[in-house]
């Protein structure tokens, strides 16, 4: 016996005989039938002849075995699943087949034969900062508030638009028609003809808006700190102001007044205004050109919402509200304050050896020192000098030892405010004084030269010096806040005659100054600190732009679509969440390009 075994079996396969389109004969299988185990010879070609005659003519051939019976019609069901799943197929790469043939044909007709020299592109418009401002009075909801209190689906379009375009273009009515006009595509966007904007719309939407001027700005207020979720602790007070130009009617307003930008040959106007320390409004007021600074303070603040934080708020303010009727005005109303001492003529002693050292943005060093104010110490250290003089003048004292005990008595009392004065006495041959009392000369040199030299006082219990100067440093907000207002919103000059259109004037660059800011906060929020022009830069980069050309079959073809955003606006797109896709939009217009006019004669 072989110590070798082999082993293989039988596959049989249903096959069909057929000539090809030469004339040779040819095999194909039309299916396997596997190793049919347990069958004669006769009976795999008598189960060949059943299937045979089924799959050629469809008909049920029947056989007296009825093993090979059953495999005939198990067989004969496999085919006719793999034929219907087959033509299935077939179908289906039909429907690809036709789809792709109609897609192809689609293009087809698309692609025509442009005439390059006939391109022209026309009506350029900016869309950036456009689109980024109308995604943020998204995000205020502004077009919810304003259809609920009243306003039409117009009114509405032409009151965001005016916003707007007061926070991209700020100027006058008659400009900001202009910009909207020639320079923006605000209008477009808010599907808005721009030929039906005129001044006299933007004034009465502009007043419309000062009508409910205190309801939006509390809607505002109370809508960003809940979509951020700002937990406010300190609120920045002060004013600033704006001359008017022109002649006004009769008004109450406008009035001459300390200018802060030493306009003192107009009148003004005051806004006031309530800053948290992210530098979003809270609340702002106007009032006359002549009101005094340290009035403003209770009637401001005390307009705020009590119903917003239960928290206790610090108020940061500068020394012309730091009166005492308003630092007790603030404690009885559970505030507490952070302000400058007016310190002229003011004399402290250190209240703690302690001296903190901080350092400013531009890395100077600044130091915190608690200090005893002593009230007035200068005014009473004179009027003991006075005494004394009238004294030596007089019948009072006027011997060498008492008038030396009696100064040291002095000198004790204010060793502070002695410091500003060389005092001398001169004496007749009798040893009777006569009186003489000069100022320290050196010394108020000395202290002239102590530039930024702050006096801080507050209501707060705080034990760390660097707490209280981190408190009061954010009154930069306010500041920059003023900046903002003044140099990008162009609340200066006033033109406006009467009170109300001056009002309105002020709430539209107010109104603007929500769409800055928050934008800003949006931003900042990603690392993205960049100044408001500084931003509109970057985002004039897209504009909107209509190109016309002609084809071949002398078609005139009008597309008008927004350029792709920049790197940088992309950065700011990303940033905002916005999808530069989304901000192009195609137009096209396709007609037969009119025939030339023929001329008679």
């Amino acid at each position: 016996m072989d110590d070798n075994l082999y082993f293989g079996y039988t596959y049989y396969r249903l096959s069909e005989a057929f000539r090809d389109a030469e004339g040779r004969s040819r095999n194909r299988v039309v299916m396997g039938l596997g190793e049919l185990t347990g069958l004669s010879k006769a009976e795999r070609n008598e189960l060949g002849d059943l299937l045979t005659v089924m799959i050629d003519r469809g008909e049920m051939a029947l056989s007296t075995n009825v093993q090979v019976q059953e495999l005939a019609l198990h067989y004969y069901n496999l085919y006719c699943e793999s034929r219907l799943k087959a033509q299935e197929a077939a179908k289906a790469q039909s429907r690809l087949r036709e789809a792709a043939r109609l897609e192809a044909e689609r293009r087809r007709k698309e692609m025509v034969m442009v005439k390059l020299s006939s391109l022209r592109q026309k009506t350029a418009r900016t869309v950036g900062a456009e689109n980024i401002c109308l995604d943020t009075v998204k995000q205020l909801s502004i077009r919810q508030f304003l259809t609920s209190h009243g306003f039409s689906e117009i009114q509405t379009d032409m009151a965001i638009m005016q916003i707007i375009a007061r926070a991209i273009y700020p100027g006058s009515e008659l400009r900001t028609v202009r910009c909207l006009q020639e320079n923006s595509a605000l209008c477009e966007l808010l599907g808005i003809r721009p030929e039906n904007v005129n001044k006299d719309i933007l004034y009465r939407t502009a007043r419309k808006l000062w009508d409910v001027h205190r309801e939006i700005e509390s809607y505002l207020h109370n809508r960003v700190c809940n979509l951020f979720g700002i937990e406010e602790k300190i609120y920045l007070f002060d004013l600033t102001n704006t001359n008017f130009e022109g002649r006004m009617e009769a008004s109450r307003l406008c009035a001459y007044g300390r200018s802060k930008e030493k306009r003192d040959d107009c009148k003004i106007v005051v806004l006031a205004a309530v800053v948290n320390s992210d530098g979003l409004l809270v609340r702002t007021e106007i009032f006359e050109g002549n009101r005094q600074d340290v009035t403003t303070l209770e009637e401001v603040i005390g307009s705020l919402d009590r119903g917003l934080p239960q928290r206790k708020k610090i108020i940061v303010m500068d020394a012309g509200f730091s009166s005492e009727s308003n630092l007790q005005w603030l404690v009885s109303h559970h505030y507490d304050y952070i302000t400058v001492m007016r310190s002229h003529g003011q004399q402290y002693t250190p209240a703690s050896d302690i001296i903190e050292k901080v350092s400013d943005n531009k890395e100077q060093e600044i130091r915190l020192q608690k200090v005893r104010v002593e009230e007035k110490a200068a005014a009473r250290y004179e009027e003991g000098l006075k005494a004394i003089g009238k004294g030596i003048e007089g019948k009072g004292v006027k011997g060498r030892d008492a008038l030396q005990r009696r100064l040291g008595r002095l000198h004790s009392r204010y060793a502070n405010a002695s410091k500003a004065y060389n005092v001398t006495f001169e004496y007749d041959g009798k040893g009777r004084a006569l009186r003489a009392y000069t100022r320290n000369m050196e010394y108020a040199e000395e202290k002239s030269r102590m530039h930024g030299k702050y006096l801080l006082r507050t209501s707060l219990d705080e034990q760390n010096e660097t707490d209280i100067w981190t408190f009061y440093n954010v009154i930069r907000t306010v500041e920059e806040t003023f900046k903002t207002l003044k140099s990008d919103l162009d609340i200066r000059p006033v033109f406006h005659k009467g009170d109300k259109g001056t009002k309105a004037h002020l709430n539209l660059a107010v109104l603007a100054y929500w769409i800055v800011s928050t934008t800003k906060y949006r931003l900042k929020s990603k690392g993205i600190h960049v100044r408001w022009r500084e931003l509109l830069r970057i985002m004039s980069t897209q504009v909107r732009v209509s190109a016309e050309f002609e084809t071949d079959r002398n078609h005139q073809v009008i597309i008008r679509r927004s350029t792709e955003p920049e790197e940088k606006l992309l950065v700011i797109y990303d940033a905002l969440g916005l999808k530069a896709g989304s901000m192009v939009k195609l137009k096209s217009v396709v007609h037969p390009k009119a025939p030339p006019k023929k001329l008679d004669g």
